[in-house]
């Protein structure tokens, strides 16, 4: 009770955190296996605050810390909660900042954290932003190594067709890849466009990563994205076949 009334007090004017949660759902079963996350700022003066707003402007100090630590708290409830629904997943995920990877102690902050509230950290997947593909240092690819060892999960975000650096993305050996909408809306185009998804598919895979697609739009485009190699999706929020919406946890309930 301690931790979480630490934890639960305001950070620098901001008043309350809110996380929502999307699936991610298997290519072949077309079920739900994990839940990502986005967190929302509620500030007094700014209103509601995306991520793209707020976390450039966090990063230039130890707020950002802060934050992470009020997010994790928060999806550490949110995984009681669905334990308590059986609701069957594997992880959720949540931002890491880049900053708290560049510290020596980040592992250390991260276990105590986790350890006090006697969490899984198998059911946890930190989000690497994707700027670690051109500013990471070799004391944030360790943390990276260390948060694996230790038994989380580990996910680079926001990667796309433009720039991949095959090395670096060896260095940072995250256990999953997410590719950008920007990259997979072209799935089913034409040939030449298949071919390069499975392409990036195939190299992410030869990394030791698993790749997860965004944006799939209907049940079809999932079958094909499975053909190709990939085995992990989230929905487009219009999907007709699939939840593709960052929703509040209360509506995440066990499928029968």
């Amino acid at each position: 009770m301690e931790l979480y009334q630490e934890n639960a007090a305001t950070v620098d004017g901001v008043r309350a955190i809110e996380l929502r949660y999307r699936a991610v759902w298997s290519a072949s079963e077309k079920l739900p296996v994990f839940y990502q996350s986005s967190i929302r700022l509620n500030s007094p003066d700014m209103g509601v605050l995306l991520p793209e707003r707020f976390m450039p402007v966090l990063e230039s100090d130890d707020r950002c810390v802060s934050v992470f630590k009020l997010a994790l708290l928060q999806s550490l409830k949110t995984a009681e909660k669905l334990t308590e629904r059986e609701v069957e997943y594997d992880w959720i995920s949540l931002f890491v900042p880049l900053r708290l990877l560049n510290k020596r102690d980040c592992v250390r902050i991260i276990r105590e954290f986790v350890g006090q509230m006697g969490a899984i950290p198998g059911r946890i997947c930190f989000e690497l932003p994707s700027q670690i593909m051109e500013e990471s240092s070799s004391i944030c690819l360790d943390s990276i190594k260390q948060l694996r060892k230790a038994g989380y999960h580990t996910m680079l975000t926001g990667v796309d067709g433009e720039k991949l650096p095959i090395f670096k993305l060896s260095e940072i050996q995250a256990e999953y890849v997410m590719l950008s909408e920007n990259f997979t809306r072209r799935l089913g185009h034409d040939d030449r466009s298949d071919d390069c998804i499975r392409s990036m598919i195939s190299v992410i895979g030869d990394m030791g990563s698993e790749p997860v697609a965004s944006g799939i739009s209907n049940s079809e485009a999932a079958d094909s994205l499975y053909e190709l190699g990939c085995g992990y999706f989230t929905a487009d929020e219009n999907s007709s076949d699939f939840s593709g919406k960052f929703i509040s946890d209360r509506f995440i309930r066990k499928r029968e």
